[in-house]
Parts: C-alpha cells; structure tokens; sequence
C-alpha cells in the first residue's frame, strides 16, 4: 500500500523531479546575469528571436530541421539505452529540458513582462504537448535499461525486445510533436507576435 505513495516507480528515474531542479537552475540563471548588466535586452531580444526566427524558413526546410534536431536526441537516448551511457545521459537529458524551458520563460517574462511569458508559453504550445509525455518516458526507459548493465544483469532478448518496442512508442510520440511544431506552432506564434505587437 505504501509503494503506492511513490511519485515514480521504484528503481525508476524520477523524471519529474529532475525537470523540475532543471527548471528552477533555469529560472535563476537569467535573473542571475539580469544584474549584471550585460546588455540586457540585446541578450533576451537575441535569444528569443533565435528560439522563433527559424519558423520563418520555408515548411520543408523547417521540418528538416526540427526532425534533425529532436530526432538526433531521440535516436542518441535510445542507442544509449543499451549502454552504460544511458543512466548519465538520462538525468543530463531531464535536467536540460528542464533548464531549457525555465530559461525561456524567465528570458521572456524578463525582457517584455507578463506579455513575453504568453510568448515562451506560445512557442512550446502545442508540441510540447507530446514532447513532454515523449521524452520523459524515453528518459525513463533509457534509464532502466541501462541500469540493468551497471548492474551486470546483461542484456536479455526479451527484455530488450519490449525496450524496443517502448522507445518506437515513445518515437511516434516525439514525432507527433515534430509535425506539431512544424506545422501548427508557427500560426499560433505568428497570431501572438501580431497581437502582442512585441518585435
């Protein structure tokens, strides 16, 4: 009764927490060189227009792009996986999500106030939506696989058979969000820069 009170699996990664320790290191990195006075704005104007300039390529373009970039995360973590590599590379992978994602929206809510915080939230919405769900369960499986051979457990067939067929679940899921966020992402950010009238 009482393993039931677990936030996650016993023996599992705890993702959730992991993200969010990442996410708090994310928060407070901008507010830490916030005072230090480097160019604040040029800093967060630049950042933020990296983090949407690249929907502005053409749809075929982008999509390369964005399937290059999630798509070597993807395959990297899951190779991992059946490696003494996928326990480090699981927890760097949960905790960088989670920083990426603070730093956004503090770089955001910083630089244009509760008008940039609708901006961070617009350009994860709505692949995120999958992507989360996605690579939290992929860090998860990576993570137990691997620990199996720092526990000299080996590798069984049958377990690796269903590792296999988790991490291609977890694939779909990911590239769910690819084409979310090559296809559907772009308008919504474009409504937004319109409506906010930010850059």
């Amino acid at each position: 009764m009482k393993n039931r009170m677990y936030i996650h699996e016993k023996g599992s990664l705890p993702v959730g927490w992991i993200f969010v320790a990442g996410f708090l290191a994310g928060t407070l990195f901008p507010n830490l060189i916030w005072k230090l006075e480097w160019r604040q704005k040029t800093v967060a104007s630049l950042y933020l227009l990296s983090a949407i300039s690249d929907k502005n390529l053409e749809k075929g373009a982008y999509f390369m792009r964005v399937l290059r970039m999630r798509g070597s995360a993807y395959f990297i973590g899951a190779f991992c996986g059946v490696s003494v590599f996928g326990v480090p590379l699981a927890l760097m992978g949960a905790l960088y999500m989670g920083f990426q994602t603070g730093v956004l929206m503090t770089v955001s809510i910083l630089q244009f106030g509760l008008q940039g915080g609708v901006i961070g939230i617009g350009a994860m919405f709505p692949q995120y939506l999958l992507y989360f769900p996605g690579f939290f369960r992929m860090f998860r499986l990576v993570f137990q696989q691997s620990s199996e051979i720092w526990r000299n457990r080996g590798l069984l067939l049958p377990q690796v058979s269903r590792y296999v067929t988790a991490v291609l679940l977890c694939g779909l899921c990911i590239l769910g969000g690819i084409l979310l966020e090559t296809w559907c992402n772009p308008p919504v950010m474009e409504v937004l820069m319109k409506s906010l009238k930010i850059f």
